[in-house]
Order: C-alpha cells, then structure tokens, then sequence
C-alpha cells in the first residue's frame, strides 16, 4: 500500500460501492485528498506524476452517508473467506 486515507468510519457504516481506478488516472483532487497537499502547488503536480508513472491503482469506498476512502496501492489479492 502506498497511501491510505478514511474518513468519518462509524459503526453502522454501509458501504455503498467500491471503485477499483485501475488503468485510470490519478487527478489532482486524489492527490489533495490522499496527501493534502493543495491542487494549485507545485508539488501537487510532482507527486500526481510520479505516482501515475509508478503505475498505481486507486480504490474509492463510498458509504450511504458519511464514511469514505482511498487507497492508492501496487497490487492486490483476494482470498475466500
């Protein structure tokens, strides 16, 4: 995992969707949002490129109300439960 950010997790929180953004690029808002850093600096921009060149995937999740997230990672893998 590169970079991880959630907000306003509660219990009861339902998880409305995930988004896997794989092969789509990173905005400037992903990059404010995961790293806090302003879309308008230059090291927005410096970041944004070398995390779209490294190729990372994004996952948004998205709650009915409240609680969401990123995560910004290489890769994934799934097990049954």
């Amino acid at each position: 995992m590169d970079a991880l950010t959630l907000a306003e997790i509660k219990y009861g929180n339902i998880v409305f969707d995930l988004v896997l953004r794989s092969g789509l690029p990173l905005t400037a808002f992903d990059i404010e949002e995961l790293f806090g850093i302003k879309p308008d600096v230059p090291q927005a921009t410096d970041v944004l490129k070398a995390k779209s060149d490294a190729g990372l995937q994004l996952l948004e999740i998205n709650s009915s109300y409240g609680a969401h997230g990123l995560v910004l990672f290489q890769s994934m893998e799934t097990h049954p439960s």
